[in-house]
């Protein structure tokens, strides 16, 4: 794989634009964002990393002035931080706990509300064996909001600190054996006296003098002419001669029909300056791109000039889709349960919004990269629901779906946040257990998901 620093990289476009103002800043912040999350979708870690670091370097060079938006401000940071989480997540898939570290540490510090940036952090800390700073994290992102991946990471980790400790009481001991070992063997052993031998030297066998002839005799075997020329024991020593001279015995001369089907193969230099006809350009600067303008096709992004990325956009009947998928969503619960006529189903759903109205997240595209389509989503889905029993009362909630994107495996479950419930002052305070059992834990949420994993096969 090309990284994104190669004259070959298909975000060159990009990573070297140089904007001037903050309206083409923002315009390419988005276009770095779109194209790192399909590289993070595709596992395309380095060049996704190139892409938020060029998205970071941007953000913060844009001039706030003395009469900015608060709000755009607050929202830069938050954007700043998701980029800083996300190249987290690429150096840590990419060995570089270091690195993770350091931007899990940054995220986190542009928004300490941002449950991923500690959930990254907490990871870059596993991979450094920073057991304890891990669970603090892990601990910390939890306490912002309930994830089942979060969950398992922190149960994963204190079983890693209990391990640890183990370890840290065996090599202590080890030690402690070793000490008391080397004491007890200080004291001082009479030697065995061993009887010197009393026959004469001259009865050994001459060892060196006959390897020494035997080197010599060796030596002798071996002749070289002066004129560099084989002698008469080259032939076995891995040589031969080609065109009067020694070379390699696997040297291989090319025939004249071997040059002429292979023709030729000698590097050639490319000018990554030059136009599609190969002439150079007149400037060696990257080509500034006027973000106003209007692209022949609709569907072409006015910063892919190489031909090399396109990105369509689908967000609206991804949104209007999932709508209508996860609306049909209910449950009744089963002969058996505390209360078998109740039911429960999906009254509304909220939080999708476009990324592109404000304060919205949601984002679904289709991308084309060199020839081969690759399918991006990121939502967040907010899922009002209202439960009957048995004898008519009924109770209302809502529950979360967060990160619903690209990178989910179909089947793996998804992590709920902000669950909560609206009750009458009737409603039986005991019936809590069902909610929670029917609602929160599985039932309707289990239907959603469901629902949710066909709407992925889907749009896949």
């Amino acid at each position: 794989m090309l990284s994104s620093g190669s004259p070959f990289s298909l975000h060159n476009d990009v990573l070297r634009a140089t904007p001037s103002t903050n309206a083409e800043k923002s315009s390419l912040v988005e276009e770095l964002k779109s194209r790192g999350r399909v590289s993070v979708t595709t596992q395309r870690y380095p060049d996704a990393k190139e892409l938020y670091g060029k998205a970071i370097e941007v953000l913060s060079s844009m001039d706030e002035g003395t009469d900015a938006d608060a709000t755009k401000v607050i929202q830069n940071k938050k954007d700043l931080a998701i980029f800083h989480s996300n190249r987290a997540l690429c150096s840590l898939q990419m060995n570089k706990a270091d690195d993770s570290y350091d931007d899990a540490t940054s995220a986190t510090c542009f928004d300490p509300n941002y449950v991923k940036g500690y959930w990254r952090l907490g990871q870059s800390c596993m991979a450094l064996k920073k057991t304890q700073e891990a669970i603090d994290a892990y601990t910390f992102a939890l306490a912002l909001g309930e994830s089942k991946a979060i969950q398992k990471e922190l149960v994963k980790a204190q079983k890693q600190l209990v391990k640890d400790k183990e370890e840290e009481e065996r090599r202590q001991k080890e030690a402690e054996e070793k000490k008391e070992e080397a004491n007890s063997n200080s004291a001082p052993v009479e030697k065995e006296k061993v009887p010197i031998s009393t026959k004469s030297s001259s009865s050994l066998p001459p060892k060196s003098t006959s390897s020494a002839s035997g080197d010599a005799k060796d030596s002798s075997s071996v002749k070289v002419k002066d004129s560099g020329e084989f002698g008469s024991s080259d032939h076995v020593r891995g040589y031969k001669i080609v065109n009067g001279k020694k070379t390699s015995f696997f040297h291989h001369e090319q025939t004249e029909e071997e040059k002429r089907l292979i023709g030729d193969i000698t590097p050639q230099r490319i000018d990554i300056n030059s136009d599609g006809n190969g002439a150079a350009s007149s400037s060696s600067e990257p080509t500034r791109i006027d973000v106003d303008a209007k692209p022949a096709d609709s569907d072409v992004s006015v910063w892919n000039k190489a031909g090399t990325w396109e990105e369509k956009d689908v967000t609206d009947w991804a949104i209007q889709s999932v709508t209508e998928q996860i609306m049909g969503a209910s449950y009744c619960l089963p002969e058996g349960s505390p209360d078998p006529k109740a039911s429960v189903k999906v009254t509304e759903i909220s939080k999708l919004i476009s990324s592109k109205k404000a304060g919205g997240s949601a984002h679904a595209s289709v991308a084309k990269v060199r020839g081969k389509k690759k399918y991006i989503f990121e939502l967040t889905i907010c899922v009002h629901w209202e439960i009957t029993l048995g004898n008519g009362q009924t109770c209302k909630g809502k529950m979360t779906f967060f990160d619903v994107d690209g990178t989910h495996q179909i089947g793996d479950g998804y992590d709920v946040l902000d669950y909560s419930m609206e009750a009458k002052s009737d409603f039986p305070a005991d019936a809590k257990h069902l909610l929670d059992r029917f609602v929160r834990d599985g039932g309707l949420r289990t239907e959603v998901e469901k629902k949710l994993d066909g709407w992925i096969d889907i749009f896949r």
